[in-house]
């Protein structure tokens, strides 16, 4: 049949055979080579700028500390020797008071007592004028300190990165370790001491790589890293003389001796200013006189309806 040949024929008609993946192409392999020499003058001219930042920073912040705040307080005290005066002796006398008014609220309210009769017992305390006679067969006890007594100086929190650096730069400085001792080197190393015992852990990195720049151990062809993390170092520390320089920047002694021919206002300032803090301290002290002067004329009653109970049980 003529259908039936022709399906036959395609049913023997062979296959083509696929043709072969080809072999993969081998890994491409390149050698990249990175020239640090730019990154490290870049990082250089960057260390630099940020140095002389730093260096107009801590120029301002020793101006201020060392030259501005001490002829600004002789100032003071040659121009105006009564306001000074009268608003140290308010001042005492107002801290003095409200520290025992303070103690005597909180032991009343520890206590549950009566703020007035603690008072009373204060002030009767304060007219002995000799200590009770001890025994000396009884045995003694240590006072505890009162609150009015400053407590002992805490060291300041030191972390491991301003350990490391303070033990680096007494290896470089240290006298034992010989070489000149110079001005600069004696210096340098009271200024470790400083920071050390500030806890600074800024300072101390600004005074190594101060050392390290001045002994041309980090240069343009220090490493990126290092010049990297000195930049991070320099800036940690202008932020931190920065901050203290806002706070001084509002304040009256700040550029006091480059400001002679502005004497005029600040002369009036500063009187305006002494004369607002004498009559607040008067204020103060009037309402702590007023507060003391209800405890004891509440107390002068309570004796004198005392005394009068007695005399008249005794008759």
């Amino acid at each position: 049949m003529p259908g039936r040949s022709a399906s036959l024929s395609r049913r023997r008609t062979p296959t083509r055979a696929r043709p072969a993946a080809p072999d993969p192409a081998p890994p491409l392999r390149a050698l990249l080579v990175i020239d640090h020499h730019r990154l490290q003058n870049a990082a250089w001219a960057e260390f630099h700028t940020v140095r002389k930042r730093l260096e107009k920073a801590t120029r301002d912040l020793r101006r201020h500390e060392e030259v501005d705040s001490p002829a600004y307080e002789a100032w003071l005290h040659r121009t105006f020797p009564l306001l000074v005066t009268t608003l140290r002796e308010l001042n005492a006398e107002s801290e003095a008071k409200a520290r025992k008014i303070q103690q005597v609220q909180a032991m009343a309210y520890t206590s549950g007592r009566s703020a007035k009769r603690l008072w009373r017992e204060h002030r009767e305390r304060e007219r002995q004028p000799t200590p009770a006679p001890v025994d000396p067969d009884e045995p003694q006890s240590t006072p505890e300190p009162e609150d009015d007594v400053p407590a002992a100086k805490s060291r300041p929190a030191r972390s491991q990165h301003a350990r490391d650096i303070y033990r680096r730069l007494v290896q470089h400085l240290h006298p034992d370790r010989g070489g000149d001792w110079t001005t600069g080197r004696e210096r340098l190393w009271h200024e470790v001491q400083q920071a050390w015992d500030a806890g600074d852990a800024d300072w101390l990195a600004r005074l190594e790589v101060d050392w390290e720049a001045a002994h041309e151990i980090l240069s343009a062809t220090s490493p990126l890293s290092r010049l990297n993390r000195a930049i991070e170092e320099l800036e940690a520390s202008r932020r931190d003389i920065e901050r203290k320089l806002a706070g001084y920047r509002r304040s009256p002694p700040w550029r006091f001796t480059l400001l002679a021919g502005k004497r005029d206002h600040l002369h009036r300032r500063t009187e305006h200013n002494l004369n607002a803090e004498i009559d607040y301290l008067r204020r103060e002290l009037r309402h702590l006189n007023s507060l003391i002067g209800a405890w004891e004329e509440d107390w002068t009653r309570a004796d004198s309806r005392a005394r009068h109970t007695r005399r008249r049980t005794r008759y």
